[in-house]
């Protein structure tokens, strides 16, 4: 672990100046500090304290780039495009890499990661796509097969207390439910209006999925019947590319130049705009701490990338 760049003069935001860190793909908090994934080979992981006064890096002996995050309650699991899932203490940035194979013999690129509060699920982009179940306790971990994703398709997880919905980045849009103790599947078509899925949260009734498209579009799936509805943003905005729930409202960033940060009422559908300093595009990933609204941006071209935060108390009605 080496030190890495200091923040610029802005309580709540900072850009990385450094080449290599012009790819951010993640955004995690967990163990009292922030965590900015950069997808580099080979991958390369920003721990920041909450007020971005100590930055430090950990780089991993994995090939791949970095590409998901998921803190479990006591460390910080890292997925890597390599095919490994890598366990780190957030204190001493010690960790451990486990080896996550596809049964076919593909490379395993892990895209996508999440924590359920029991185990570890991470997405890949094989051919076809497909889950695995991981154990925290020693990284061992089942195989799930996804028929209905092709290459490249598995994008986005969230769970519920009976399941894991997996968003396929596909045309027409698709979502497939995995019953977290069976591991029986179940497709639900969302439609070509609803396609090209980014993203996915669930806000204690509805899953909600955010897509690739131009106007920003949400989803929300009802799980017991199985019925969606699409709810469109302004026309031109685009491209939703995290998603998170506060316990009131959702929050989309949006992969815009500038980017924005869109608090959307999940009862009314009625949202509010918030649009983020100029030096700031293309929102990559969201994360909530402390009533804090983190987001990591990739920026134009890619660098320099940054993280941005909003207290989302302060944010005023109307």
């Amino acid at each position: 672990m080496r030190k890495a760049c200091e923040p610029v003069a802005a309580m709540d935001a900072l850009t990385f100046p450094e080449p290599e860190h012009s790819n951010v793909h993640a955004v995690e908090t967990g163990g009292g500090y922030l965590w900015a994934g950069i997808c580099r080979g080979p991958s390369l992981l920003v721990r920041l304290s909450p007020d971005l006064q100590t930055i430090d890096e950990i780089e991993f002996d994995c090939e791949g780039g970095l590409h998901d995050l998921a803190f479990d309650g006591s460390d910080l699991w890292v997925a890597h495009s390599s095919g490994h899932l890598s366990r780190l203490d957030p204190a001493t940035g010690d960790y451990e890499t486990f080896s996550i194979a596809a049964s076919d013999g593909q490379r395993n690129f892990l895209y996508c990661l999440t924590f359920d509060g029991e185990n570890l699920w991470t997405g890949t982009y094989t051919d076809p796509g497909r889950i695995f179940r991981v154990a925290p306790t020693d990284g061992s971990y089942e195989e799930i097969m996804l028929p209905e994703a092709p290459n490249h398709a598995v994008r986005a997880l969230t769970t519920t207390p009976d399941a894991l919905w997996v968003g396929l980045y596909t045309v027409p849009g698709r979502v497939v439910r995995i019953d977290r103790r069976s591991l029986e599947q179940e497709t639900i078509d969302l439609g070509e209006e609803n396609m090209l899925c980014t993203s996915a949260t669930f806000d204690g009734r509805f899953v909600w999925l955010g897509l690739d498209t131009m106007p920003a579009r949400v989803v929300r799936v009802d799980r017991a019947t199985r019925t969606f509805r699409g709810f469109d943003l302004w026309p031109d905005s685009s491209c939703v590319r995290g998603l998170t729930f506060d316990g009131r409202f959702l929050w989309l960033g949006l992969y815009m130049e500038p980017g924005e940060l869109v608090r959307f009422d999940p009862d009314s559908g009625e949202y509010q705009r918030h649009v983020m300093p100029a030096r700031f595009s293309n929102v990559r990933d969201l994360a909530l701490q402390d009533r804090t609204l983190w987001a990591v941006t990739q920026n134009v071209r890619y660098e320099p990338s940054g993280i941005c935060g909003l207290r989302i108390d302060e944010v005023e009605d109307g």
